[in-house]
């Protein structure tokens, strides 16, 4: 079951944007740590106050204003899942038309919800006559009216992240200047399957990208591990820890941009 705080009150439009906690004490029809429940949210800077939002989108200079009401957003709704002993999912976010004014407000909300390790899906794909939104004849998904896809909303969304990992994820996180990608996982070396990092190669990693990997700050050494696709043409790197004296220890992963010699790039 997905459960959800109200969208009001638990989130009131004055001021900064007051966020409340959830009012559940236990996920509806079941117990705390329950493993069918999933608490999700929505987060839109429009809902925090109307004068950050201008022809139905935030705007750009309000973008400082709204990074902080999804921080906190957020935060709140990471303790009240923690406090339940469930996931945490922003069922939808965005839902916006411009790349000046979105962008900001896409990266506000996905910096946040790697933060707290929440997952997340943008709204919306296609607008297939939608009702529900502000946005009249404007286009809040991937597609122009003529069917051309914005590549500059798709870039923003096509963060590399971990899709599997070889024991327990404790941090992520993506930086949208460089595409420089780091992430934490407490091994566990009996897991025999390999964490799987997606690497968008069309929009951040052209020439393909490298991948560093240390333990306690050390560079793990190639008798230590297996890795596969870092080039342009894969989106999926795998890499298993085959060193079982490195069970329970954090593992550090750190993708970057593969730079091409200049040799090549001459010829």
């Amino acid at each position: 079951m997905w459960f959800e705080a109200n969208q009001f009150p638990d989130t009131i439009g004055v001021g900064k944007g007051l966020v409340f906690p959830v009012g559940f004490e236990n996920p509806p029809g079941g117990e705390n740590n329950s493993p069918y429940h999933i608490l999700n949210d929505h987060t839109y800077c429009c809902a925090a106050n109307a004068h950050a939002c201008a022809n139905a989108e935030p705007l750009a200079e309000s973008a400082p204003f709204c990074k902080d009401y999804h921080d906190r957003k957020l935060e709140q709704r990471d303790k009240d899942a923690q406090r339940l002993g469930l996931p945490l999912f922003i069922s939808e976010f965005g839902a916006c038309l411009t790349e000046k004014n979105c962008t900001p407000e896409l990266n506000a909300v996905l910096d946040a919800a790697d933060r707290y390790q929440a997952g997340w899906s943008y709204w919306e794909f296609k607008k297939y006559a939608d009702l529900t939104t502000t946005a009249g004849t404007g286009e809040e998904g991937f597609y122009n009216a003529d069917g051309s896809l914005q590549n500059w909303k798709v870039k923003a969304l096509a963060r590399t992240y971990l899709m599997y990992s070889q024991g327990v994820p404790t941090k992520t996180e993506f930086n949208t200047q460089d595409s420089i990608y780091t992430a934490e996982i407490r091994l566990n070396t009996s897991i025999e399957a390999p964490t799987v990092v997606y690497c968008n190669g069309e929009y951040h990693y052209p020439n393909g990208h490298e991948v560093e990997l240390k333990v306690d700050n050390v560079p793990l050494t190639a008798d230590q591990y297996t890795i596969d696709g870092q080039t342009q043409e894969s989106n999926y790197t795998n890499i298993t820890v085959t060193d079982k004296s490195l069970n329970e220890k954090t593992l550090s992963i750190r993708v970057l941009p593969r730079v091409l010699e200049i040799d090549s790039y001459l010829q």
